[in-house]
């Protein structure tokens, strides 16, 4: 243990209770404000808040503080429209204002670039449009409460906080799916995961995770179904421990005019109508390429999981390749580009770690990696050591990363920088409101010589 890490001795009581100024917000939501020259982190904070906090944690060189009184509230602050919220650990951001919270999300972003990249991107960044604020949601993970409902994990604990709503979700998960899943044998833990389709229409997939020993009862309630008849209204597929039980195990998502089949292991985005967004501003961007003559003909669609990019994105290029180690939602991908007539013939997907599956025999000439457009979308991650150590060998002229968080995409982005790569343009999606996860565009080239 480092001293970095070692938990100096409780306060005295006397010392417990701190009177803050919060100065901004930073990465993961939380307030920061400083005593004593020292930085104090506060939850569910806002910026120019005054508030009374509580120490809960003191290390070395921060403190941990809950709210226990807003003495004078900063701008943008307000109730939050949930009745879990503080509780619940599925949103960080419900006591701010939306404009408030797409605000300090540009303001992390572009922090995080400055301190872990060294960069100063305000002159490209492009502040987040306003998309639909609470229904966005399209997936949800349930945990089983001791006292029966499903409900959602305790903030920093394992504690499952009941739910009879939550607002991220549309009206098809809180009326029908919801007060469904109470009529069910109990089990472990809960994954749904919905098309986007207006309410009515909406249909959806539900994992359910748990003993053994409820599957014999799961599969009487299923057996009593009449013929078409559907467990519950719009449910297509119920898997138990990833086994189909019932129905489908995927579910077709429409994004930009394309249809997307994804397994239910599959990722895909979770807010449908930003994803939109995301499509438009990069086709808007690729056309800006295209016009000056920059844009190569090949696309590389690196962690490309179920195609999205190579379908909303292939008819700018003559050739895609498109890559992920997730062998499943490489099958997806093939599936999706085979059912489109723009793309089916110019696309070849291969599965496996980025670097060896890059070194592919007559994959592409030298010259075409380095004409090409990368598009990468990795995990919170980032690309780490061997992805971008295969990226810099494929040295294409473009690379377009697609992020969800922004310290590590500033860190990769510094590391791309020193082998000559420049941003052009950033873009901060509002992908999550009311949580603390950002999602950000940027587009990097490297000038020819």
């Amino acid at each position: 243990m480092t001293d970095r890490d070692t938990e100096i001795p409780n306060p005295t009581p006397d010392d417990d209770l701190l009177e803050l100024v919060v100065e901004k917000l930073v990465t993961g939501g939380e307030g920061l404000a400083r005593k004593d020259g020292q930085a104090v982190f506060v939850p569910r904070a806002a910026v120019g808040d005054t508030v009374r906090a509580e120490i809960r944690e003191r290390r070395k060189n921060f403190i941990r503080a809950e709210i226990t009184e807003v003495v004078e509230p900063g701008p943008g602050r307000r109730e939050a429209p949930c009745p879990h919220y503080g509780d619940c650990g599925g949103c960080d951001l419900q006591h701010l204002e939306d404009e408030q919270q797409r605000k300090a999300k540009t303001v992390i972003v572009l922090d995080c670039f400055r301190r872990l990249g060294k960069l100063e991107l305000a002159d490209i960044l492009t502040v987040p449009e306003p998309g639909p604020v609470l229904g966005y949601r399209n997936r949800i993970r349930l945990s089983a409460s001791p006292s029966g409902p499903y409900g959602l994990l305790r903030r920093g604990s394992h504690d499952v906080v009941p739910l009879d709503q939550c607002l991220l979700m549309p009206e098809r998960f809180n009326r029908d799916i919801l007060p469904w899943m109470r009529m069910l044998p109990p089990v472990d833990q809960a994954v749904i995961r919905l098309d986007g389709r207006p309410v009515d229409e909406c249909r959806w997939l539900i994992s359910l995770y748990g003993s053994t020993n409820r599957l014999k009862v799961l599969k009487k309630i299923l057996a009593a179904l009449g013929p078409n008849e559907e467990p519950a209204p719009g449910c297509v597929g119920l898997l138990f421990n990833n086994l189909p039980l019932w129905g489908h195990d995927f579910l077709v998502y429409r994004v930009a005019g394309h249809s997307f089949r994804a397994r239910a292991q599959s990722f895909f985005q979770g807010n449908l109508a930003v994803t939109e967004q995301a499509v438009a501003t990069i086709r808007g961007w690729l056309e800006e390429l295209r016009n000056r003559d920059a844009l190569g003909p090949l696309l590389d669609d690196l962690f490309c999981g179920v195609g999205l990019f190579s379908l909303t994105l292939g008819d700018l290029f003559e050739r895609i390749i498109a890559i992920d180690s997730d062998e499943g939602a490489c099958r997806d991908a093939r599936n999706n580009i085979q059912r489109s007539e723009a793309v089916r013939d110019k696309a070849r997907v291969l599965a496996g770690p980025l670097g060896k599956a890059l070194d592919t025999p007559d994959l592409a000439t030298p010259q075409e990696w380095q004409d090409s457009l990368c598009v990468v979308d990795p995990p919170r991650r980032g690309l780490e050591k061997d992805g971008l150590a295969a990226l810099l060998k494929a040295s294409p002229r473009h690379i377009l990363y697609m992020s969800c968080d922004p310290a590590t995409m500033a860190r990769d982005t510094a590391r791309l920088t020193e082998q000559g790569y420049q941003p052009r343009k950033l873009q901060v999606l509002d992908m999550f409101p009311q949580t603390a996860h950002i999602e950000s565009l940027l587009l990097l080239e490297k000038p020819t010589p």
